[in-house]
């Protein structure tokens, strides 16, 4: 099979019987598969240049790799990816002349669905250059669970690799931009199954109970361990097999010990983390919202890209929307979709129960080309849900109202074009959150910044962590009940 790949080819041999996406997976070659290569979501798709092919049947030259079994030689192009859009506030020296660092850094954040990266000049502390891309993994699923799975099923050196040949790539590619003579230290943080991967350790414990990570400490080891271009590794300490570094980090970012609270820090992605802080303690809890929010199980969704929506709304009685780079729509990204929602609930096309007003309707339109449907709503729902309860269940354990909330820090990628409005009015956030909310962009990475520039910051990690305790939401007795009760809109 050849697989053409921008200005060059590759060739790979495809087993007898086997799907175009498990080929490409053998040859390294990343492909977005939301559901994980079950068939299920249509996203894993790649242009059929030449040969012949069983399943999949080709429409207008795209065919699903996960269910194309190749009978004869094919030739295979990719749909390559767009960058992951940074809001310019993050991105610091961008636009300004470039710096050489004599000392120089990387910190990252491995999110499950967004491989984030800054390079920092040690000895200033100055931001250099921020890079974001999907992660190579998405080719093993879109959520934490898909790629535990994959995990049991002994795909751990697989992703490993994958994700340790994206990192050298964002090594090596400040090296040759600023013409760096090393890169001293890189500092990781993500959360806990990301972690385990980053350093080819089976996370298979933490899929099933009691949900046992195999570390939870800080590790340090020298770069070429992993055959990566950095002196020194270090990874940031965790909380539980749920509530990884990227919560401590961003607790440790936001000071939250010293804050006068009571304090809520939100991550919403497909493992949305949250930990309250309030006299002194800090409970944490994880919630399985799943890949709705990044665009994975939505129809027509997409992750935070070039021509994504990402603003749904009316003027003069006409739908509006806005892309990310104002270009030409391809999708719809998480911060469309709440908007959407919103609208929908505003112009009741659907009820409280998420069906769709009167009797049967092909969807909800926003171009002839992107539309949400019944199985969207009901995706967003159980991701709201998610959300909501979590929130919900934290203020109850520690005895707080939903007004009781003083700051409400909304971290990840979907805070930076977050409708707070709409995000209320969809039922994704207490309404008595709307005059208290803070928009924090990456924390995590923001994090592991600040553990290359601050002696002191893995210690505030570790003080941070003996606060914190874990509420497993499963256990709860009224989580069924808040959940069932927070679908509804």
């Amino acid at each position: 099979m050849e697989i053409h790949l921008d200005d060059r080819t590759v060739t790979c041999e495809v087993k007898a019987g086997e799907s175009l996406l498990a080929a490409l997976i053998r040859a390294g070659i990343a492909v977005s598969a939301p559901c994980g290569g079950r068939g299920l979501c249509g996203k894993c798709k790649i242009r059929l240049l030449s040969g012949r092919i069983e399943g999949g049947a080709p429409v207008s030259g795209m065919v699903c790799s996960c269910r194309a079994i190749p009978v004869s030689d094919v030739k295979v192009a990719l749909v390559p990816d767009e960058e992951v859009f940074i809001n310019e506030t993050s991105a610091p020296g961008r636009g300004n002349p470039p710096h050489i660092p004599e000392r120089a850094g990387v910190a990252l954040d491995i999110g499950t669905t967004t491989v984030s990266a800054e390079l920092i000049n040690l000895d200033t502390a100055e931001s250099i250059d921020v890079v974001s891309l999907l992660n190579d993994q998405k080719v093993f699923g879109a959520d934490v669970i898909n790629r535990i799975n994959a995990a049991k099923n002994g795909k751990t050196g697989e992703l490993f690799r994958f994700i340790n040949r994206q990192t050298e790539k964002i090594l090596g590619g400040f090296i040759n931009k600023y013409d760096l003579k090393r890169i001293e230290k890189l500092a990781v943080s993500g959360n806990t199954t990301m972690l385990h991967l980053f350093v080819n350790t089976d996370p298979s414990g933490m899929g099933e109970i009691p949900f046992t990570p195999v570390f939870l400490n800080e590790r340090s080891f020298p770069g070429a361990e992993f055959a990566l271009s950095a002196e020194e590794v270090l990874l940031l300490p965790s909380i539980s097999a749920f509530i990884g570094s990227d919560i401590v980090s961003g607790l440790a970012v936001l000071d939250i010990v010293n804050d006068e609270g009571p304090s809520l820090l939100i991550d919403i992605g497909t493992n949305g983390e949250m930990a309250l802080f309030h006299r002194g303690r800090i409970l944490c809890c994880s919630t399985a919202a799943g890949p709705a929010f990044e665009g994975a199980e939505i129809s027509c969704g997409i992750g935070s890209v070039k021509g994504a929506v990402n603003r749904v709304g009316v003027s003069g009685g006409t739908l509006t929307f806005t892309t990310i780079g104002g270009a030409p729509p391809v999708g719809i990204c998480g911060c469309g979709l709440i908007d959407a929602v919103a609208l929908m609930l505003k112009q009741e096309k659907i009820d409280e129960s998420g069906a769709f007003c009167g009797g049967a309707s092909p969807g909800f339109f926003i171009t002839p080309d992107i539309s949400i449907n019944n199985r969207d709503i009901r995706q967003f729902q159980l991701a709201k849900s998610a959300i909501m309860s979590g929130i919900k269940i934290l203020c109850k354990n520690a005895g707080l109202e939903l007004t009781g909330i003083k700051n409400v820090f909304i971290a990840g990628g979907l805070g930076f074009f977050i409708d707070k409005q709409n995000a209320a009015s969809a039922g994704l956030l207490p309404k008595e959150f709307l005059d208290r909310i803070f928009v924090c962009g990456n924390l995590s990475l923001k994090g592991a910044a600040a553990c290359l520039t601050r002696l002191d910051f893995l210690s505030a990690c570790k003080k941070i962590i003996e606060k914190c305790e874990v509420t497993e939401l499963a256990a709860d007795p009224s989580f069924t009940d808040e959940f069932v009760e927070n679908m509804l809109f």
